[in-house]
């Protein structure tokens, strides 16, 4: 389990440290303060900082725009910066060896993996040629036109180059289209991580996640119990369709009509992608972006008790976000009743530093004064 957690250089974090957390965390603040940005570098340390989930977050963003802007065969591509400098601190590569992006536990930094932005070059002999970082600073300015940019990943005093930046752009678009495309198991993930989006989870991920539940029924079973909480006619879902065009159709008890899921609201289909990727995040980690989309705010604590119950069962650590103060306010009454830890983690800019990010954690004894606070939750 990630108990705590340290950022530095990462988008819109400086630094940022986290002492606490527990095995279900709910994260406030306000628009700007790094919720999302939080979730993505979970799931960098949690993938060991995969070249396709770099790709992923930069495509989830749209950070991709310049290339794409460009994509056409019979359009010439322009010389453009290198989508990935948005990952980095100010959205813009650091200098050569410096302000590298460091993410892993608070209290284990030895441990924590960091991206380096480095110059590298062949070293040719006649019996090999060699992929090698370029050590001298002199040497790097004195040969830059042999050189490469490089992002490197450093973990546990080992390096390795994981991305070339030099590359033309039409190699990144190819790349992020096939990330686009792509929901197979990276041999380079760490954990079972599931994100569940602010937008709706595609059909075709929704096709995945289904596929792995459909051989175990007490897995099937909770998802058909989750969404009861809505509607308690319900007596199973089916998924209709295959690849991209998949549509999960509701079966009513003594009901003939067979309805579509989507036909019923953003809420129910948000809590369907929630619990079904709750469920497949068995002894792993689920990432939720906006927990409440959709969902009233008085069927709410009775979701966070089947989030906390699945949570200990399954054993998976969550990590969600929200803007509401209902869903904030119904995760402390669920949490105060449960087995398992429930952190409240607040995102605020310091007074001191305007742009330093800085984290408050409530545990369960802390959770119920914390409600009462004035939090600033957008």
């Amino acid at each position: 389990m990630i108990n705590s957690f340290y950022i530095n250089n990462f988008r819109l974090f400086k630094q940022l440290t986290i002492n606490k957390l527990g095995m279900v965390n709910l994260i406030v603040g306000k628009n700007n303060s790094g919720k999302s940005c939080l979730l993505e570098a979970i799931r960098i340390y949690c993938a060991n900082a995969s070249s396709n989930i770099l790709f992923d977050l930069i495509r989830e963003r749209g950070e991709d725009w310049e290339i794409q802007t460009q994509r056409r065969k019979d359009q010439a591509i322009q010389e453009i910066e290198n989508p990935l400098r948005y990952l980095f601190y100010g959205y813009r590569f650091p200098k050569i060896g410096e302000d590298s992006i460091e993410i892993g536990l608070s209290s284990s930094p030895q441990e924590r993996l960091k991206l380096n932005l480095r110059a590298y070059k062949f070293i040719e002999s006649e019996e090999s040629r060699i992929f090698s970082r370029i050590e001298d600073k002199d040497s790097i300015e004195n040969e830059l036109d042999d050189a490469e940019l490089v992002i490197e990943l450093e973990e546990n005093n080992k390096t390795k180059p994981i991305v070339r930046l030099n590359r033309e752009p039409r190699v990144y678009l190819n790349k992020l289209n096939r990330v686009r495309y792509s929901y197979r198991s990276d041999s380079e993930i760490e954990m079972n991580v599931q994100v569940v989006p602010t937008k709706h989870i595609n059909d075709e991920k929704l096709g995945s996640l289904w596929d792995n539940i459909n051989i175990h029924p007490h897995l099937r079973k909770e998802v058909f119990e989750g969404l009861k909480l809505i509607d308690p006619k319900i007596e199973e879902v089916v998924l209709i369709g295959r690849e991209r065009n998949i549509n999960p159709i509701l079966i009513y008890d003594n009901i003939d009509e067979r309805i579509p899921l989507k036909s019923m609201g953003d809420g129910m289909t948000h809590l369907f992608h929630v619990i079904l990727s709750l469920v497949n995040s068995q002894n792993g980690l689920l990432l939720i972006d906006e927990f409440e989309n959709g969902l009233h705010y008085s069927i709410q604590p009775e979701i966070w008790n089947l989030v906390f119950q699945l949570a200990k069962k399954l054993n998976v650590q969550i990590f969600a976000t929200t803007h509401g103060w209902d869903c904030v306010s119904a995760f402390q009454k669920a949490s105060q009743h449960q087995e398992i830890d429930g952190v409240l983690l607040h995102l605020g800019h310091s007074i001191k530093e305007k742009n330093k990010v800085i984290a408050t954690e409530y545990d369960r004894d802390e959770l119920q004064l914390a409600s009462q606070a004035d939090l600033e939750v957008r």
